[in-house]
């Protein structure tokens, strides 16, 4: 019986696409642990697509460096189809019993390809859309570079958009700019036709818990990131809410975006998505976000950023979330 059950019973340990899809939205947020079947359920999904319909797909990464490897693509999933021939070629192309089913594109050249035509193109992988520390960047104005690519592909149709991460962090291009959070109290969301899925799967982190890898890295930041997908990059400290008796001090831009810190006599700082509308006092940090009356800081910071800083090198800067102690924290590296 163990023989016989084992199998059927590991299938259900990885993700399962269907549920995504039953919400039918157009750009597809998922956040999983290391190793818990996203790639290839969506490898998956869009094999069978093709085998179907014949509709193709796009593997899009950020820079053309990250297909070294591409000739594995399939390696994972051919025993799962070993009635058909999976092939990819020198030219980065996916053919299926010799037919072409998708290709590569790299974000950081896809402007090269705005003459190229993808009639057939129903579905788009972006693979490890979150960056973490490392030898990789964002692009400059990446969701704009996103887009641009997105409506090369699209034209006028409706393209599926799987954006696919391991959970590093909420911090993130695409997070900030179409403003998503996590769900709060279930796995999964859809707003505007953008769905955000945080994988749980505790039959997974069971299992990987009882190797003896799992058992090595059990308790370890690293394991909660790695099995219980927990965000490496995030944690809850200094985040909080300002009380009532907080009073405004001023504005900060960063990447277009608006925050209000505040100062509370008992608690300290606060750094919130609460603005004043009417304070004159707004600092940016990058020519990008500098507009008429804002001050740009640069070298020597004012004393009201110097007193904010070293508030929160002494513990007293608390944040309304994650999301924005991480953007504050990028500012504050520029003076510590």
């Amino acid at each position: 019986w163990l023989l016989v059950l084992t199998p059927f019973c590991l299938c259900f340990m990885y993700w399962n696409i269907n549920e995504v899809m039953s919400y039918s939205a157009l750009f597809n947020f998922i956040l999983g642990a290391r190793g818990v079947g996203k790639t290839f359920g969506c490898k998956d999904w869009v094999i069978k697509r093709f085998l179907n319909y014949g509709e193709q797909f796009i593997y899009l990464r950020r820079y053309k460096t990250e297909f070294k490897k591409i000739g594995q693509f399939f390696a994972d999933i051919e025993d799962k189809y070993s009635d058909h021939e999976l092939k990819t070629t020198n030219a980065k192309e996916f053919y299926i019993d010799g037919k072409l089913a998708g290709c590569t594109l790299a974000l950081s050249t896809a402007k090269t390809e705005k003459s190229v035509a993808f009639p057939k193109v129903k579905w788009i992988i972006f693979d490890e859309f979150i960056l973490d520390k490392g030898n990789y960047h964002y692009l400059p104005d990446e969701v704009t570079n996103f887009l641009e690519c997105y409506s090369t592909i699209a034209r006028d149709r409706d393209v599926v958009v799987f954006f696919i991460s391991n959970a590093i962090t909420v911090t993130n291009p695409y997070f900030i700019y179409f403003d998503i959070t996590l769900p709060y109290g279930k796995d999964i969301a859809v707003k505007n036709d953008i769905l955000i899925q945080y994988i749980h799967n505790e039959e997974y982190a069971e299992h990987m818990n009882k190797t003896r890898f799992g058992k090595i890295i059990q308790g370890t930041e690293y394991g909660n990131y790695a099995i219980n997908n927990e965000f490496y990059r995030d944690t809850k400290m200094f985040i909080g809410k300002k009380p009532k008796s907080a009073r405004y001090l001023f504005t900060f831009v960063y990447g277009g975006e608006k925050f209000g810190v505040w100062y509370d006599y008992n608690s300290g700082y606060y750094v919130s998505k609460d603005v004043d509308p009417f304070c004159k006092l707004v600092y940016t940090f990058s020519m990008d976000d500098h507009k008429i009356n804002y001050v740009l800081v640069k070298g020597k910071p004012p004393v009201l950023i110097k007193s904010f800083v070293d508030a929160y090198k002494n513990g007293l800067v608390q944040f309304e979330n994650i999301n924005i102690k991480n953007i504050t924290s990028q500012i504050i590296k520029l003076y510590i």
